[in-house]
């Protein structure tokens, strides 16, 4: 019985780790030294040999290890209920710091470029989960 293959996601990185690769391998193939390689593909020396010596699939564990997928993903019903809510007038640093607080690790630049996406109507939807109670520092709405 053959296990199914593990496929990666395909990422930015791992896309970029692909074509770097295989770009170094044709051309060491073709005779080309590192420093050639390196000045051609805009890399250090050093990045050059690793991609030359290490198998493309450590390469591919290694890449998805250092970018965890998915950072803010859990993050994103809250920070688009809070965006919808204020109308896309809340700031995102506030966003950034609210989100810290319940636990984000990411960088602040990720939830900058999901608030673009969200102010130009590019973001993927995701579902706002609906709570009884309001999120910290909020008043709950008045009914009359």
């Amino acid at each position: 019985m053959q296990l199914p293959l593990y496929e990666l996601p395909r990422t930015q990185i791992v896309e970029r780790t692909r074509h770097r690769h295989a770009d170094v391998h044709k051309l060491v193939a073709a005779g080309w030294t590192i420093s050639a390689i390196a000045r051609r593909l805009h890399l250090y020396r050093k990045t050059v040999r690793r991609l030359r010596d290490t198998d493309l699939d450590q390469l591919l564990a290694s890449a998805c290890e250092r970018r965890p997928a998915g950072v803010l993903e859990p993050f994103k019903p809250y920070l688009n209920g809070r965006f919808t809510e204020s109308l896309g007038q809340v700031s995102g640093s506030q966003l950034f710091l609210e989100i810290r607080e319940r636990g984000y690790r990411g960088s602040r630049q990720v939830v900058r470029k999901h608030l673009a996406a969200l102010g130009a109507g590019n973001a993927e939807p995701v579902r706002v989960d609906i709570s009884l109670s309001p999120p910290c520092g909020h008043r709950t709405p008045v009914t009359r």
